[in-house]
């Protein structure tokens, strides 16, 4: 096992995991790692051994989690019915001397299955690692369980939720950046409730905030905002959510972020006299936009990466758009320039020089051009004006 050992030991350190070699009967053989500390885990935890014994006959991967500690259990591939573990994995830090990987959880499934492509040759999906792990967590396995008996309180207590169709008045207002109408969808009542998704009235609370401003970046996008900055966006609003600490402002907050999207999407079809254009590529140019707002950025360069004509592209934007690609950059510039002045304290050369200008003056004279004011007297007038950053 030469080249396993070679292979393992370089796994070690990409996945910052200890990994050892135990046979049928859990008895430690080889381990590859922190030595002391794979031994004194086992002597404290003996019941950790009983559940990795529980996937020696397991075709694929096994997972499970101890206290925070993820492990990852190989059986197929080995010789004399042995099992390799990689373990503890920590996917979220709860002290600060443990090595945190939160939020890599994809990264550590493509680790499972090179791992296991290396042991059998074989070609596993992400989809196959969940659905045959399904088992092992209490929640997943007691999945359609749980829902009945939530269908069933729900029917017996008659409990409605909000209407679908007042939902869907309010996601077609913000697709077509109409801030009234949105306000009166806001204010309609009905006899329905929101769900109820948390035991801790903050924790729902905020469930709900993040899934209205989800559904909200989508409707942002079908009304012809960018990808990458209605994803972006909503990740930024999510996040200050989980800074809240009382649900007044929670839905405050929600509402806001609501009517950013709406406001943006008004924004974006500033000039625009005709339907949008359904051509991806339209949107592609945007996102591209998005991307390189701190560049320089030439119509050549994007056309080159999108793999078309540079006049072709050109046209095509305007005719859609109803402007030139280079004066959507300059607005969208612009628009970045203003939330920076508004929410940061970074001088106006600094931000002229992020945004990818060659000077502070010709930054102002843009801005002036296209705000009526320039931007030392932008940041006077509305300088943090918001301790909330939705736009």
């Amino acid at each position: 096992m030469v080249f396993a050992e070679y292979f393992i030991n370089h796994m070690v350190n990409i996945m910052h995991s200890p990994f050892y070699i135990m046979d049928e009967n859990g008895i430690l053989i080889q381990m590859f790692g922190e030595e002391m500390e794979i031994t004194k885990l086992y002597i404290d935890h003996p019941e950790l051994t009983e559940k990795i014994l529980a996937f020696k006959d397991s075709g694929v991967p096994g997972m499970f989690t101890e206290n925070h500690r993820t492990f990852v259990v190989f059986q197929k591939g080995l010789p004399e019915k042995n099992l390799m573990v990689a373990g503890p994995i920590f996917l979220e830090s709860v002290h600060e001397k443990e090595k945190s990987r939160q939020g890599s959880i994809y990264v550590l499934l493509s680790e499972i299955l090179l791992i296991h492509w290396h042991l059998t040759g074989e070609e596993l999906t992400v989809a196959e690692i969940l659905e045959k792990n399904r088992q092992t967590f209490s929640v997943s396995s007691k999945l359609y369980e749980k829902i009945s008996e939530d269908l069933f309180s729900a029917q017996e207590n008659v409990e409605h939720h909000n209407p679908y169709e007042q939902e869907l008045r309010e996601l077609d207002s913000i697709e077509k950046g109409d801030t009234e109408a949105l306000a009166r969808s806001i204010s309609e009542t009905y006899s329905g409730e929101i769900g109820i998704l948390a035991k801790d009235p903050l924790r729902s609370s905020k469930n709900v905030a993040v899934g209205n401003i989800t559904l909200a970046s989508r409707a942002a996008i079908r009304g012809g905002i960018g990808v990458e900055q209605s994803f972006s966006l909503a990740d930024s609003f999510i996040r200050q959510v989980e800074e809240i600490d009382n649900i007044p402002e929670v839905e405050v907050f929600k509402r806001e972020a609501q009517f950013a999207y709406a406001r943006l999407v008004k924004k974006e079809n500033w000039g625009v006299k005709s339907a949008k254009s359904d051509n991806p590529l339209i949107l592609q140019v945007k996102d591209y936009v998005f991307s390189h707002l701190h560049d320089v950025i030439h119509v050549s360069d994007m056309a080159k990466k999108l793999g078309v004509n540079p006049d072709y592209l050109s046209h095509l934007f305007s005719e859609s758009e109803k402007i030139t690609i280079t004066d959507y950059i300059r607005w969208e510039k612009v628009r970045r320039g203003k939330n920076l002045l508004k929410y940061s304290e970074y001088k106006i050369q600094d931000i002229a020089f992020y945004l990818g200008f060659c000077s502070q003056s010709h930054f102002s004279k843009v801005f002036q051009k296209q705000i009526g004011i320039g931007p030392g007297e932008y940041r006077k007038k509305y300088g943090n004006r918001k301790k909330w950053k939705t736009d």
